[in-house]
């Protein structure tokens, strides 16, 4: 373990790389739900995974008939990469 540790301590990150990862692993989570039914639920817990569930309350996030769509998944993929884009930093 202590092998692991000191390996990782040598790795640094750019506050943009940094970034970059953490807004891949959120889309790589939301993205893995096979079942309409399970996607809003699966966003809202990775919202609040990374504290931006308050954010997505006050932008009215989840608001709208889309998700209600299943049809209308890909739209709310991309809606969910702007909300990342815009607030992890």
């Amino acid at each position: 373990m202590g092998i692991i540790l000191v390996l990782m301590s040598k790795i640094h990150y750019t506050k943009e790389e940094a970034r970059e990862f953490l807004r891949k692993e959120a889309l790589s989570e939301i993205c893995s739900v096979s079942d309409f039914n399970k996607f809003h639920d699966q966003v809202f817990c990775v919202f609040a995974k990374y504290g931006l569930q308050l954010e997505a309350k006050k932008e009215e996030f989840f608001s709208g008939e889309e998700w209600r769509k299943p049809e209308c998944r890909d739209a709310l993929i991309e809606k969910v990469k702007q909300f990342l884009d815009k607030h992890i930093k």
